[in-house]
């Protein structure tokens, strides 16, 4: 009996090792400014690695939620985040159900928004944050069709909890 219980507890450690090495699978972007990082799961975030507009540019795997994340040069004081977010938008629609708010993220408080867009006759869904901190501010957001960003809203999460300030 001993002899089990000896081997269960063996077997049980090496089963914790081998979910702790599954697990530490992760990839870091580092901010061009070095002052912050986004851990991100690679078998649900792929990182394009060209972009036009942005610092960096993910997907989820199934390329059905686009993530988009720049840091700004300048700080975007509060009162001017509903008008910032508006004519990012602008070009494609008038946004709607644009709802700002606190939201904690790894120890990080950033002004947290979500949104809608109709956009040739489709629903968007549009979330993010807006933070201003050393150096700037920077923005992370996700866009996608409504149900895209529904269905993937854990994943998105996953992203948004990889945010860190590098000291």
């Amino acid at each position: 009996m001993s002899k089990k219980l000896i081997l269960l507890f063996l077997l049980s450690g090496f089963f914790a090792i081998g979910q702790t090495k599954n697990n530490s699978k992760s990839e870091t972007y580092t901010g061009r400014k070095g002052i912050y990082e986004i851990k991100y799961n690679p078998e649900h975030w792929i990182q394009n690695p060209q972009s036009e507009n942005w610092d960096a540019e993910f997907h989820d795997k199934y390329n059905l939620v686009n993530a988009y994340f720049i840091e700004y040069d300048y700080f975007i004081p509060e009162k001017k985040l509903k008008s910032t977010i508006e004519e990012q938008y602008k070009e494609y629609g008038k946004i709607k159900n644009l709802k700002i708010f606190k939201k904690k993220l790894n120890n990080i408080e950033v002004n947290y928004f979500t949104c809608e867009l109709d956009y040739n006759d489709f629903l968007y869904k549009y979330q993010g944050y807006i933070y201003n901190g050393k150096g700037g501010s920077i923005q992370l957001q996700y866009g996608g069709q409504a149900e895209s960003i529904e269905q993937n809203q854990n994943t998105i999460n996953e992203l948004d909890n990889g945010i860190s300030i590098i000291n």
